[in-house]
């Protein structure tokens, strides 16, 4: 045991003597990551969202970089440069095929959950207004289980 100015200090595995030990304030990893640093692909996505000013038309308006690129590929496309033609058709293949919001569609599309949503709607569309806002008793539960599934 290691005596100190408070008294002994038990010295051993997770109690490095108090000299080694870190000061307030003081970091383990000082040449660690600082804060506020960025990974790359957020720096690119702020990059890509950056507005700068262009002349289209003789007309000076502000847009992204994201937007100048799209720009670009269309028209270097359009004139013809071989090598933006296939990077705009496969881009435009990809939108096509994806529709706007893919989680909405995916929601609820099995046989089984069409099944249940259509005994629910059914059970909905048959109860009164009043049983539904009173919770279900046991005789009710009861009820529901004798009761044939056509009814």
């Amino acid at each position: 045991m290691a005596k100190t100015a408070n008294g002994p200090y038990e010295l051993g595995f997770g109690k490095p003597p108090q000299s080694a030990q870190f000061k307030p304030g003081q970091s383990g990893n000082p040449a660690g990551r600082p804060r506020g640093a960025k990974n790359f692909a957020t720096a690119i996505e702020q990059e890509l969202d950056a507005r700068v000013t262009v002349t289209e038309n003789g007309r000076r308006r502000r847009i992204s970089k994201r937007e100048v690129i799209a720009k670009h590929l269309v028209n270097k496309a359009a004139g013809g440069d071989l090598k933006a033609i296939p990077l705009l058709l496969n881009e435009a293949r990809a939108r096509e095929g994806n529709p706007a919001n893919p989680v909405a569609e995916a929601v609820l599309d099995t046989p089984e959950d069409q099944k249940v949503l259509e005994n629910v709607l059914r059970r909905l569309q048959s109860s009164s207004p009043e049983s539904l806002l009173s919770p279900p008793t046991a005789e009710d539960a009861g009820a529901e289980a004798i009761r044939p599934a056509g009814k």
